[in-house]
């Protein structure tokens, strides 16, 4: 097991509001997740939380506005374990739901206390399942190892990721003396807990600052290797120039740890390898140094910084006294021949690729901001259309006012002028029909080429590309290679099909309710059929792939899922492909489906060779008294729940 200990903010103001948005209320979903009936609704839910603890309390306990939270037990002591949805969660508080404002109300009593909440996460590795009365136990000890023993707290187990973790929040501020407990030093001691823990309760043993030898006595870790210098991280990171330490550790490290580990090291191997790769070794400052023999007035690195088996008490233990380096030629046997210097340190020629990189990197990146500006002024200064709607009514109005002033001193006699009233009124009703079609044909023209509203970010980019836009072409390709590279990722994520059905381009199928199989919609509209939660049959629209089962009931079950997938689309463009035993098995399945169901659907394929074995063996198998079997598998919208596989005696090849 281990622990994590998230950083906290440093104005002693710890606020986990963006966490807990990011967490629990986020929009943006990745294309990799599955699609769950509680995700739809999760615009519609409303979150609770309090400042400080609450926050901290409402995404450790994953508690919602009406959370189903149900108390598991109450010890004697008073602390009580509540089962929150589908998180099991343990406090001394009065109660889950109360535990944040108790906390928030017990940390107001020290003002000198600015930020008294505590966080930190108890983790186990990937293939352990601990049982929860041993995390509890586990949070109980490290909380009185840090002097947290009577001080609030709220525990929760989670188990939504790969390894079992338990969050803890605590009340740095105690609820009797309202003293805040000094956190210094609290990882140290979380490691040693650790350590402790898992010789108690059989966990399995973690890396960490701590380790425990065999008489149960805990010691500090000692480092295999250093880390690099400050100064040559910061050349390598800042100036993009490959350090005198970073060359010495990549040339030599691993032959110096072949040589030590064969017994094989001496003052004059040593000697040797360094001068091989164009480094040599000196006595400086009481130690050992490793300098470049082609500037060996420039500065030079702690040998025990490249290999701690070469410092200079390490090579006097084992090799005696120092001695110098020896000569690469031997006048008195020129038969031996002369040492080649294989490499050297060269920074100007790292430099000269990384520093052409690095002048491209930032020239892209500066331009795609000036391009982003662009946009942001063309969003600010983008104004709608004026159709001057108000204007073309209030014209017509006016003319029709005119037209009647007109009659009004022309026309004396009093019927023919209201007459000619009516006349106008019905000439200005006319034409204000006429431009209310007009608008309206206008408005749709606007909306039709999207000068209704301004551009979007990638529509706005794409329209400068089409222009001629370096920039624009740039953020083009680097969306490109985003998408690859994603769908190269999530295209890792699946196992190698034994089998592949493809269809064609938007042949699509609803997703099927299988009686032996689970089924997993993701949000980028791949369909995956698990059984014993591996995945078994995936729909990804144009194919579908079957994997490899682990015995033949659950072999037939996925090639009839498959089969039955296939039934449901055309089988116009319908390529089956991979393992041939494999296809074998997946050709009879639709074969038996076709003998055993009439719904109208068959299953074919596009290969004239694989419809030639299929109607074989159809003919084959309707001679025999073979019984209508109830559906293995249904769209999902039949909902029908007493759909039951029927395993019938039919030989499978």
């Amino acid at each position: 097991m281990n622990v994590i200990i998230p950083p906290k903010r440093r104005d002693k103001k710890t606020s986990f509001k963006k966490l807990v948005n990011y967490v629990s209320t986020r929009e943006e979903k990745k294309p990799g997740e599955a699609v769950t009936h509680e995700a739809v609704h999760d615009a519609k839910t409303e979150y609770v939380s309090t400042p400080g603890f609450g926050q901290l309390v409402d995404y450790v306990g994953r508690k919602r506005a009406e959370p189903a939270a149900e108390i598991v037990s109450i010890s004697p002591e008073g602390i009580q374990r509540v089962l929150s949805g589908e998180v099991l969660c343990e406090t001394n508080c009065f109660s889950l739901e109360t535990a944040a404002s108790e906390m928030n109300l017990t940390a107001s009593q020290n003002r000198h206390c600015k930020d008294a909440v505590y966080h930190f996460i108890l983790s186990w590795q990937g293939d352990e399942n601990p049982a929860p009365d041993a995390i509890f136990r586990s949070v109980r000890y490290s909380l009185k190892q840090l002097g947290m023993e009577e001080h609030q707290y709220v525990a929760a187990i989670h188990r939504d990721t790969d390894n079992i973790h338990c969050h803890v929040s605590a009340n740095r501020v105690h609820p009797a003396t309202f003293r805040a407990q000094n956190m210094w030093n609290d990882a140290d001691e979380l490691q040693k807990c650790c350590r402790v823990l898992e010789r108690e309760f059989g966990f399995k043993v973690d890396n960490g600052s701590w380790h425990m030898d065999e008489y149960g006595d805990l010691h500090r870790t000692r480092r295999d290797m250093p880390s690099a210098p400050r100064g040559a991280a910061r050349r390598e990171i800042f100036s993009d120039k490959e350090s005198l330490h970073g060359y010495a550790v990549r040339e030599t490290r691993q032959v110096l740890s072949d040589a030590i580990a064969q017994d094989k090291l001496s003052w004059d191997r040593l000697h040797n390898i360094l001068y091989t790769r164009g480094l040599g070794l000196r006595e400086q400052n009481g130690g050992l140094a490793v300098y470049d023999l082609m500037n060996s007035e420039e500065v030079s690195v702690k040998a025990s910084d490249v290999h701690p088996d070469i410092s200079l008490t390490s090579m006097v233990n084992q090799h005696g006294e120092y001695q110098p380096a020896p000569p690469v030629y031997n006048s008195d046997r020129p038969e031996d021949g002369m040492l080649a210097m294989e490499t050297c340190y060269m920074p100007q020629l790292h430099v000269r690729d990384q520093e052409a990189r690095r002048e491209r990197r930032e020239a892209r990146a500066i331009a795609r901001d000036i391009l982003r500006a662009r946009y942001e002024a063309y969003r600010n200064g983008w104004e709608k259309p004026d159709l001057r709607a108000g204007e073309r009514f209030r014209q017509i109005a006016s003319h029709c006012v005119v037209a009647k002033a007109h009659v009004r001193e022309t026309v004396r006699d009093p019927l023919m002028r209201k007459l000619m009233y009516r006349v106008a009124e019905f000439e200005k009703m006319k034409a204000m029909a006429e431009l209310r079609l007009q608008l309206r044909e206008e408005r749709q023209a606007l909306k039709d080429t999207g000068e209704a509203r301004p551009l979007s970010w990638k529509s706005w980019v794409e329209r400068e590309a089409v222009k001629g836009d370096a920039a624009a072409l740039s953020q083009m390709r680097g969306w490109a290679y985003r998408e690859k590279r994603a769908a190269r990722q999530q295209n890792n994520g699946w196992p190698e099909p034994n089998a592949v059905i493809h269809y064609g381009p938007g042949d699509d199928v609803p997703t099927f309710k299988s009686s032996e199989h689970d089924t997993r919609l993701l949000r980028d509209g791949t369909v995956s059929y698990l059984r014993d939660g591996k995945p078994a049959v995936t729909d990804f629209g144009d194919r579908v792939e079957v994997y490899a089962a682990p015995d033949s009931k659950s072999d037939r079950f996925n090639n009839d899922l498959a089969a039955e997938l296939t039934a449901w689309r055309s089988g116009d463009a319908t390529v089956l492909s991979g393992d041939q035993k494999a296809v074998n098995r997946v050709l009879y399945s639709g074969v038996v489906r076709n003998i055993t169901k009439e719904d109208g659907r068959t299953f074919k394929v596009s290969d004239p060779e694989q419809m030639a074995s299929i109607y074989a063996t159809e003919n084959s198998l309707r001679n025999r008294d073979v019984q209508p079997e109830l559906k293995q598998a249904e769209p999902q919208q039949r909902d029908d729940e007493n759909v039951r596989p029927v395993f019938r005696d039919l030989p499978r090849p």
